[in-house]
This record gives C-alpha cells, structure tokens and sequence, in this order.
C-alpha cells in the first residue's frame, strides 16, 4: 500500500499573462484618467468632477453594453452593485479631492497602500492566503513608495500638503482596496459589460445631488476632456474586472504599483518632467516587487512511499 509522504510540494510558477496584461493596461488607462481629472479638478468642485465623470462613463459603457447585447441585470445581480457603488463614491470623492489638493506624485504615492488593503481584504473576505513571493512583493512597493513620498516631501517642496487632502488619499487607498476585492466576488458571476455599467450608473446617481448643487459652467474643452475621461475609466475598468475574473485579487493588487512607472513616463513624454533619484529608486522598488509578485506557487506531486500492506 502506497500514498504520498506528504502534502503535494509548492514550486514556483509564472502568473498567466492575460491577467497580468490586462490589469497593468487597465492601471495605465486609469492613470491617464487621473491626470486628466486632475486637470479640470483645477476649475471645478470635487463633486462635480466625480459627476462628470461617471456621466460621461456611463454613456460610454452603456454603449458597450448594448454592442455586446447584454442582457439586463435582475434584482439579484443589481443589489450587490448597488453596495458596491457607495464604495466606489467614497473612493471617487476622497481621491478627486486629494488630486486638487495635492501633487499628482504625492497622491499616486499614498495609494499605493491600497495592494496592502486589497491582501487583507482578500484574506477576510474572500479567503485568500497569499504567499511569501506576495507578501515579500508587497513590502518591497510600500518600502517604494516610503523613498517615494520621502522625496516628494523633503526635497520636492510637498511639505506644506494639506493635511486634510493626505487623509483623503489614504482613506481612497482603503476604499479602492475593499471595492476591487469585491469586484473580484461579482467578477465570475455578472457579464464584464454589466459590471461596467453599473459602477458608472449608481456612482452617478448617488453623487447627482451632490455635483448639481456644486454645478459651475463647463467649456467645450472640458466637456471634451471630460468624454476622454470616461472613455479611459470604462476602458480601464473593463481590463480590471477581465483580469480580476481570473486571477486572485491579492496577486493582482501588487500590480497598483506600475501606475507610478506610466506617471514616469507619461511626465516625461507629454510634459518634460526629469524624475529625481527617490523617485527612480522607488519606482525601482515598486517594478521588483511587481515582478516577484508575477511568480506563485503550484502543486507538483512528491514521490509516493511505500508504507507495507
């Protein structure tokens, strides 16, 4: 009589790559989003932003929607979005306002928390255990995003930030966290298009008071920005809840941290901005840590042993 000497040994494997692609398009899209947002925040009431926006997105995913022919949602695929949409409120209002209050760096910086948030949720929630290559991942981006914020506020004159919007942005980073792991939830259940939908359409309903009685007029120029900003949050929420159908939340939260690399990027293409060494050093931080979080562990059968008759 034979059986295994022991549970099945974990080896290392590479995460699938849709997953990993889609979820770093969808955080590129969102981090175009965000300095669009940021744009008109300038000239606009944080409400109103947050009302523009998800009015814009809704139309845009519901054009998506009635493309792919989707059937409409019942009432038991409608209630748990409905939950969801206050989540996503809170994230909206208390990230936009942190955009106007605080430096684009020093915002993107404060929510890299969220991957820490999105492990713990997944773990309470959805009980996910992530391993040692995730936790190890984790910790090497917040340790990134500490050289980070170091910088931006000792040496990039982000000391006098509003205390008021620095709350804002870590409070985001918690509510972002808990709707993505519940996103994860309604993920494998409700077609990509309804999920899509419905984040834009209750979103909008429960901020319209809100953003109407803060209403200041628009020019064409924002109205056009504001399209742009709803065809990149649909865009990227479609890739999100694609990625998060298929892989567990805790390892694709790790990837929240390529978002700082496209800020790199797109600051120093379409603006001209150098990064400074903390910056560079952490957003090396944050891409080790990304890649160590592309590697999990699998089962591979151990030799059985013979343990007699």
């Amino acid at each position: 009589m034979t059986r295994p000497a022991s549970e099945p040994a974990a080896r290392p494997a590479s995460i699938a790559a849709g997953p990993a692609v889609l979820a770093i398009a969808g955080i590129f899209l969102l981090s175009v989003m965000d300095g669009l947002i940021k744009f008109v925040a300038e000239t606009h009431s944080t409400p109103q932003v947050a009302l523009m926006r998800y009015l814009a997105g809704g139309a845009i995913a519901y054009l998506v929607f009635a493309a792919l022919r989707t059937p409409l949602p019942d009432r038991a695929t409608l209630r748990p979005h409905a939950w969801r949409s206050v989540v996503v409120v809170a994230t909206a209002l208390t990230f936009f306002y942190a955009l106007a209050t605080l430096p684009l760096a020093v915002v993107l910086a404060l929510s890299f928390t969220s991957p820490i948030f999105i492990a713990l949720f997944a773990g309470l929630i959805l009980g996910e255990r992530p391993g040692r290559p995730v936790i190890v991942a984790i910790v090497l981006g917040f340790v990134g995003v500490l050289v980070v914020l170091w910088h931006e506020m000792a040496v990039g004159g982000a000391g006098e930030a509003s205390k008021l919007g620095i709350a804002a942005a870590l409070i985001s980073a918690v509510t972002y966290a808990l709707s993505m792991v519940v996103l994860k939830s309604r993920a494998a259940r409700d077609p990509l298009a309804t999920i899509v939908l419905l984040q834009n359409a209750f979103p909008a309903l429960l901020i319209a008071p809100l953003g109407l009685l803060a209403w200041t007029s628009t020019s064409w120029t924002e109205l056009v920005v504001m399209l742009a900003i709803g065809a990149l949050g649909t865009g990227g929420h479609l890739c999100l809840a694609s990625a998060y159908r298929s892989e567990e939340a805790s390892r694709l939260g790790v990837f929240e941290y390529t978002s700082f690399v496209w800020a790199i990027a797109i600051g120093f293409f379409a603006f001209g901005e150098v990064p400074g060494i903390g910056t560079l050093i952490g957003a090396g931080l944050i891409i080790g840590g990304a890649l160590l979080a592309s590697r999990r562990r699998r089962r591979s059968p151990e030799p059985e042993v013979d343990i007699g008759p």
